[in-house]
């Protein structure tokens, strides 16, 4: 498959829109009675560290199980975590000082946390046949249960950056853990136009907005970012594509290019060569659009940011790639 073109990208970003705006917009009303803290709250934050990782949960954060050198290292910058990455930290070690969760949908998301209800929800391959987290791939019942009690040890020591798009179980979810709660709201569209459902969101619970890129790993960046005031950020599991030897059923938008596509499901996808690492990765549009939105949002920030996956697709203006060791010595 060709790279998108802008028509391509735009169509992309309003089926996301669609799909995730309704069910965003009535998660934000029936989690207003949670609502105290924001992430205003949360900038004087940033003054207590130089530096910050943001952890994705790509495959390469498994393949190069990076957790190990960030223990070893003493490091004592940022630790931001996607919520589909909590739990290969917390297994490993690494308690995050900031978890973000964005994704409106209303069962999936919740197993990250650990699914006090996992029994009851109808069958679902979901996690089983990705990439995502190998320890998710196999005895599902048994990681629900490490999952919680992880969750439940330390989510005092967690403050949960929460978009009031997600569903009120998760909101549930991390107060029972003892999370401290800081709520957002996600940018879904141009805020300035009069019929803007962002606008309208704010109007309604008068919590600060902001930008996702389409993805919980992009939204950390922003996070730290704009709200932490952090120059020195690290990225790791932000692959935004899949390792080359991955099977084509084992990606995160397989069934969906199935029903577009059918037995031409391979069309579906792009390959595209890393000249850092000197490997072709491939990705799906969905990611692909994910990476264009990062690298729009990487030029206009103010600081370099370091990608240290060592995988993936992630590379261009604003972005330096650099091991993760050598980001640990320096900062």
């Amino acid at each position: 498959m060709k790279q998108l073109n802008d028509k391509q990208l735009e169509a992309i970003s309003k089926a996301t829109f669609s799909k995730c705006s309704d069910i965003g917009l009535r998660h934000a009303e029936r989690n207003l009675p949670y609502l105290q803290n924001t992430i205003l709250d949360l900038r004087q934050e940033g003054s207590n560290f130089n530096s910050a990782i943001v952890i994705s949960a790509g495959p390469s954060l498994h393949i190069k199980d990076q957790a190990k050198l960030i223990l070893k290292s003493g490091y004592k910058g940022a630790i931001i975590s996607a919520d589909g990455a909590m739990y290969y930290c917390l297994r490993n070690g690494v308690i995050p000082d900031f978890v973000l969760t964005v994704d409106p949908h209303p069962v999936r998301v919740i197993r990250t946390f650990g699914d006090p209800e996992l029994n009851d929800h109808p069958e679902d391959d979901y996690f089983r046949r990705q990439d995502l987290d190998p320890a998710l791939n196999k005895n599902e019942l048994e990681h629900n249960r490490e999952i919680l009690r992880l969750v439940d040890k330390y989510g005092k020591k967690i403050k949960m950056v929460i978009s009031t798009s997600v569903t009120p179980k998760i909101t549930k979810r991390c107060l029972d853990a003892g999370m401290r709660l800081y709520w957002w709201n996600p940018i879904y569209d141009d805020y300035e136009r009069e019929d803007s459902l962002t606008r309208r969101l704010y109007n309604l619970n008068k919590v600060p907005c902001m930008s996702t890129g389409g993805n919980v790993g992009t939204s950390a960046w922003v996070f730290a970012q704009s709200v932490l005031g952090i120059k020195n950020i690290a990225l790791i599991g932000m692959d935004l594509s899949y390792h080359p030897d991955t099977p084509l059923y084992k990606t995160q938008y397989y069934n969906e290019l199935r029903e577009l596509f059918g037995d031409k499901v391979e069309n579906g996808y792009m390959k595209i060569y890393n000249p850092y690492l000197k490997k072709t990765w491939y990705t799906d549009p969905a990611y692909f659009w994910y990476r264009q939105n990062f690298l729009s949002l990487a030029k206009k920030a103010p600081d370099v940011t370091y990608n240290c996956t060592e995988g993936g697709i992630l590379f261009g203006r604003g972005i330096k790639f650099m091991k993760l060791s050598d980001f640990l010595r320096k900062f």
